[in-house]
């Protein structure tokens, strides 16, 4: 029986933010949410008949989870509990906006086994949120973060930098607010300007209020150094926490371990096999109905490109990785494979390699340049 990581994807949301360019329907009818969560079901009963797994962590994402009726999350909950193995140590996350959650989703989500709320923030400051199409405020987002504790030890917060309207000031304001809620993970993110988002047709009105990325990178740093003093250690390029609480779904995907996702548009590494279901959520359930899956894509992972996937999201971690661990998996050694590269990136400060290879803080800054390399 193999141990598998379980990607849930609910594609609703009140409002898409104006950065957003996940797979997410807005302000959808009952009718369809139903449909949508019945089919959830009949996808999942596909892995049930036909694969042998043990279910280690969950993570129910989109979209805004939160945003559905709970009743859909915690039938879907007990659907899995009733016909796969979980096993009783399961990391179980959700993904919440504080515009809504209640204190009854809070109780009604902790009583049906999730141990771990992720909830986006993203900054403190009303004129930043505005500007990014969000549709909370800073005081009903206080008022949340003051509630969550109340039902989760293990929660994480979102935070974005490099917002319109952002200073150094305003985000080291939003982050000490937040750590007086001694929240055990935190997420700091760049603002992505996607192309198709309202973002993106907006760059031109924005463009002067972003800071510059001299101003971001401050940021960060400033924040790296702030969340250490209070304990939380930075353990993947945008993710820190507090020993213990690092997510370990996540760190499914770091690690190239094998995970199944369920839902419109979900993604699936399973059996040496990348594949992902359509993302038009009318087709997802019509095909689902009709064959139990609804996958567009599927891709045979060769040993090659195994060995770069591991190469680069090794690389996302601090602690790098192993160079015994890259020589167990593939039969090489990385140190003779990659002499050139190694040189090149030492030269320049953007990586260390002791045992392990790992990004230099340099090599954090500038890693897009780094996983080039190994492209």
């Amino acid at each position: 029986m193999r141990n598998i990581g379980l990607y849930i994807h609910v594609p609703f949301c009140k409002k898409k933010c104006y950065y957003c360019d996940f797979v997410s329907y807005e302000n959808v009818d009952d009718d369809m949410v139903f449909a949508y969560f019945s089919a959830l079901e009949n996808e999942l009963m596909f892995y049930k008949e036909n694969y042998e797994i043990e279910i280690d962590t969950i993570y129910i994402g989109g979209g805004t989870p939160s945003f559905v009726p709970a009743k859909y999350i915690l039938k879907l909950l007990e659907f899995i509990y009733s016909n796969f193995k979980v096993k009783s140590t399961c990391e179980i996350s959700i993904e919440a906006n504080p515009e809504s959650i209640t204190m009854e989703k809070l109780k009604s989500y902790r009583e049906a086994g999730i141990n771990r709320l992720s909830v986006g923030i993203q900054s403190l400051n009303d004129a930043e949120l505005r500007a990014i199409g969000r549709i909370h405020d800073s005081e009903v987002a206080l008022k949340i973060l003051s509630r969550v504790p109340l039902y989760f030890e293990n929660f994480s917060v979102d935070v974005i930098i490099g917002l319109p309207y952002q200073t150094f000031e305003s985000f080291s304001q939003t982050l000490n607010t937040l750590l007086k809620f001694s929240p055990p993970h935190l997420s700091i993110y760049s603002l992505k300007i996607e192309e198709g988002t309202p973002l993106f047709e907006r760059y031109e009105e924005y463009k002067s209020l972003l800071p510059s990325e001299d101003e971001e990178r401050r940021m960060f740093w400033w924040a790296r150094d702030r969340l250490s003093e209070v304990g939380l250690y930075h353990y993947e390029i945008s993710n820190f926490a507090k020993k213990g609480f690092e997510c370990k779904h996540n760190l499914k995907y770091w690690n190239c371990d094998e995970y199944i996702g369920v839902g419109c548009a979900a993604h699936s590494f399973f059996e040496d096999c990348r594949y992902y279901n359509t993302s038009n959520i009318k087709e997802y359930t019509n095909k689902i109905k009709e064959n139990c899956l609804a996958v567009e894509g599927k891709e045979l992972i060769s040993s090659e490109e195994s060995e770069k996937e591991f190469i680069i999201l090794g690389l996302r971690k601090i602690e790098g990785f192993s160079l015994d661990e890259f020589r167990e998996r593939f039969g090489i050694e990385f140190e003779r494979k990659y002499k050139s590269q190694i040189e090149k990136l030492k030269k320049y400060g953007l990586i260390d390699i002791n045992g392990r290879i790992k990004l230099t803080e340099r090599g954090i800054d500038l890693a897009n340049l780094v996983w080039q390399e190994f492209v």
